[in-house]
């Protein structure tokens, strides 16, 4: 009897140690986000509170933290799992986003290639190879942690002016972007027609109808400046209405310790250039 009571204190006692380590470790992934916000506190009604929150789901191996700070009013939010494969060990998943810089980032604690499915990347939403891929934008895979169950869903965005490399085959899954820089290119699209905006694509400049040679001068210095910069955004708009699917559920694979395909969904719908470009420098990324 003295015997069996001593194994289950033992086996409590390594269940809560392992229990304290999943919780440090979750935390460790999140505290980018979790760092900028602690300490900071405002006082209401005498009682004083801090710019943002921690919570742990333990038993799921989850961990979400969001905050502010007042000098600037910007914000962060960090949400990170825990995925077991068959030998016990934890891979941990993390997406996070700042707002005032437009940074958002899907990350692991091992190299990302390594726990997505084979051969993921662009071709993965296209259903189809790409060969034209963009050479300075990029399309970004963002994660939607899950709280509870080990599926978790992949969404497909993109980054009007992303500032990084292209990776994993025409995909990137972190990125600053400077969204402020495409605004103009919005603006004179919705001025002008899709015509017009074609035209521009080309070169063919003498055949733009002066009005609307106007209307984009009054925005850029230069009509070859923004020709170039419309050719760019339309390999990325072709791309766009080829692609087979938008978002993409995924499933852990205890025995490879790595995500597999589960579905596919959220085909986009067929939209002129100029529908896309004024919508695609805003939050919906989508026609």
């Amino acid at each position: 009897m003295r015997r069996i009571v001593i194994i289950l204190l033992l086996a409590g006692c390594t269940s809560i140690i392992s229990a304290q380590s999943l919780k440090d470790n979750l935390f460790n992934i999140v505290n980018n986000c979790y760092n900028t916000w602690k300490g900071e506190e405002f006082e209401e009604d005498g009682e004083k509170y801090e710019f943002g929150k921690i919570e742990y789901d333990i038993p799921n191996g989850y961990v979400e933290t969001s905050g502010s700070w007042p000098t600037c009013g910007c914000g962060c939010e960090a949400k990170a799992a825990a995925f077991k494969d068959a030998q016990g060990e934890y891979t941990y998943v993390v997406y996070e986003e700042f707002d005032c810089n437009d940074y958002g980032a899907s990350f692991s604690n091992k190299d990302i290639i390594d726990i997505m499915p084979e051969g993921f990347g662009l071709e993965t939403f296209a259903g189809h190879p790409v060969v034209d891929k963009p050479d300075e934008y990029s399309f970004q895979a963002t994660f939607d942690i899950p709280r509870s169950g080990t599926d978790m869903d992949v969404h497909l965005r993109i980054l009007p002016l992303g500032s990084v490399p292209n990776d994993m085959n025409g995909l990137t899954f972190v990125t600053t972007s400077k969204l402020e820089m495409i605004y103009d290119v919005r603006s004179i699209a919705k001025k002008v027609d899709n015509t017009t905006l074609l035209l521009a694509v080309y070169g063919k400049f003498d055949k733009i109808p002066s009005e609307h040679k106007k209307i984009i001068l009054d925005y850029y210095s230069s009509m070859d400046t923004f020709m170039t910069l419309v050719a760019k955004l339309k390999k990325i708009y072709d791309i766009y209405q080829s692609l087979d699917c938008l978002d993409i559920k995924l499933k852990w694979n205890r025995q490879t310790a790595r995500f597999e395909i589960k579905s596919k969904d959220g085909k986009p719908r067929k939209c002129s250039f100029k529908e896309f470009l004024t919508w695609f420098a805003y939050a919906s990324y989508r026609c």
